[in-house]
């Protein structure tokens, strides 16, 4: 099967290999110590790295990255196979996220319920997932808009910045990493708020820490869900997990 040529690049997008400046529900990474088997890439055994939500939605082999999502996602312990570099096949063991009951099935996509805790996951039709804890789902069920995580992270720049970076505007910076067009849509609908925190130079480049939070685009009929399914949802206990 002729495959579409994928990233591995720090900070450059899976999918379209432009950069990665995330912003959780529009732009993400997956660590390295996940198992998400990667049956779409002749270079890897497993997805890790960064990647725009939306590259994930038109990727060709979106329905192969969605299987191996669901199934990174929703189970346990699980064996899989891997090939070394001369082909032959390895089953090993790896450990998934344990959201393993399903509650709902939209037109949108799924979701999914972690047995222990109070979260869930909604995996979009198209790919994308996007996890959910009790505070969210109960906005969501109030009709609000909820925002993503505006924690700091750090990116190696492609190119060196100038000094003036510290006062750039996010639609500055993204000029400048030249993925403006990637985000217009963040910035049209989404309400972002960018901070500089801080930017300096190591072995690999110019680090440049932020943060960037944005709302959520999470679905009307997710929200119509939660509506339904938490007035009789009884929270689970942490002495019970």
């Amino acid at each position: 099967m002729e495959r579409r040529r994928v990233f591995h690049e720090r900070n450059a997008c899976h999918f379209c290999g432009r950069f990665v400046l995330e912003a959780e529900g529009w732009a993400e990474s997956i660590p390295p110590y996940h198992t998400i088997l990667a049956t779409w890439d002749d270079d890897a055994n497993f997805f890790t790295g960064s990647f725009h939500l939306e590259c994930v939605r038109t990727f060709e082999n979106r329905g192969e990255v969605r299987r191996a999502l669901v199934d990174w996602l929703t189970t346990t312990s699980r064996l899989i196979v891997i090939h070394d570099e001369d082909g032959q096949p390895h089953e090993i063991s790896s450990t998934g996220l344990g959201y393993t009951e399903k509650v709902a099935e939209l037109p949108d996509g799924e979701i999914y319920e972690d047995p222990r805790f109070n979260r869930w996951v909604f995996v979009e039709e198209a790919g994308p997932y996007h996890f959910l804890e009790l505070e969210a789902a109960e906005a969501l069920r109030a009709g609000d808009r909820v925002r993503g995580d505006s924690g700091g992270t750090s990116a190696v720049l492609p190119t060196e910045p100038d000094a003036s970076i510290e006062s750039w505007s996010l639609s500055e910076l993204l000029d400048f990493l030249e993925v403006a067009d990637l985000y217009q849509g963040l910035l049209d609908n989404l309400e972002p708020r960018y901070k500089f925190w801080e930017g300096g130079f190591s072995q690999a480049g110019y680090v440049l820490t932020y943060s960037l939070s944005a709302v959520r685009p999470i679905p009307d009929r997710v929200h119509d869900f939660f509506g339904r399914y938490l007035p009789d949802y009884a929270p689970k206990r942490l002495e019970d997990a």
